[in-house]
């Protein structure tokens, strides 16, 4: 991980709180968290709860920090001589996860890179990772992949118009069958049940399918899908990160190390939005604003921004954090 540790305090207004490591935060203190605790916070507690002072990076070797200039994917543990990972079929981990085709074959994964990898896919027959068409399916068996630095990825299809640039930020437009746009590209929506409890709103997807028109049913369209790694031109496969610190994300101009971040409503060139603190509310039809849910976030930067290589774009590296839930432990008495 390029953050070593995290110097961290209350939002203004924030009475207390208790870190993951159990330590009790209190209003005009700073602490220092590793960067294992930081990653355990959750993104509803990166807007509301902490600010993020100071974030502390592995030095380079000489003499200075790490930082990214552009949207090159160049992953920690994996780019040249003995870090470079093999998969099973010959192709460096760096080249599989840089390759984009609008018909890519089967391919093999052994060894430290198949961590998290469901072999054979859903339908338990072949070695390789079950490849959507390139029309809609409903029938998509895609799987997740962890890289040797602990990154998560998965394979994604650009079913847009349009080239997806390296370090763009992607939603979803058909879950499902992996379809993946930028937050201009479809419509985004969190309400809330009777409990008040948050959830995003399902949407029904159309298209022209291998045997006639397919809707998929359910998918969270708009939400928060990963980060590209390279361009994925129109009608392309490619792999984002859903999951990690990837060196080189869309930023605005003048974003500070330590910036909560969230998917741009209105970006049409994938674009994070740098996300403040702000109050929760439900409205009378149960539509939820001003929570992290509500407003996309996925991660917090780890460097300022940079100008980057051409479009006036500029990237800075990004810790991402899933979405997914942690269960907690939950102490149960033997009473027998």
């Amino acid at each position: 991980m390029s953050a070593r540790s995290f110097v961290i305090q209350l939002q203004p207004g924030v009475g207390q709180a208790i870190l993951p490591d159990h330590r009790k935060m209190l209003p005009g203190l700073q602490y220092v968290v590793d960067a294992e605790t930081f990653g355990k916070l959750s993104l509803g507690a990166r807007q509301n709860i902490i600010k993020v002072v100071t974030v502390n990076l592995d030095d380079t070797g000489a003499g200075g920090l790490i930082s990214t200039t552009s949207g090159t994917f160049l992953p920690a543990q994996v780019s040249s001589g003995l870090n470079t990972q093999a998969v099973a079929s010959g192709s460096s981990w760096f080249s599989l996860l840089t390759t984009v085709s609008p018909n890519l074959s089967g391919f093999s994964i052994a060894g430290f890179s198949a961590q998290g990898y469901d072999a054979g896919g859903t339908l338990g027959s072949n070695t390789g990772v079950g490849q959507i068409g390139a029309t809609l399916s409903g029938a998509a068996a895609n799987q997740t992949l962890v890289g040797p630095e602990g990154n998560r990825y998965t394979l994604v299809y650009n079913g847009t118009a349009a080239t997806i640039s390296g370090g763009w930020v992607t939603t979803w437009y058909d879950e499902q069958n992996r379809y993946i746009t930028v937050a201009s590209g479809a419509t985004y929506l969190v309400k809330a049940d009777g409990l008040n409890t948050a959830y995003n709103v399902s949407s029904t997807v159309s298209g022209a399918g291998t045997a006639g028109q397919v809707a998929t049913i359910g998918t969270k369209q708009g939400a928060f899908a990963g980060v590209t790694l390279v361009s994925i031109p129109a009608g392309n496969f490619g792999w984002i990160m859903i999951e990690g610190t990837h060196p080189g994300v869309v930023v605005p101009s003048g974003t500070a190390a330590g910036t909560t971040v969230a998917v741009s409503g209105s970006s049409g060139v994938g674009s994070a939005a740098a996300v403040s603190p702000q109050a929760t509310s439900i409205s009378a039809a149960g539509v939820v604003t001003g929570s992290a849910l509500a407003n996309n976030v996925f991660g917090t930067t780890l460097t300022a921004a940079a100008s980057g290589v051409g479009g006036g774009q500029f990237f800075a590296v990004v810790d991402i954090r899933s979405r997914r839930a942690k269960k907690p432990y939950v102490r149960v008495l033997n009473k027998n």
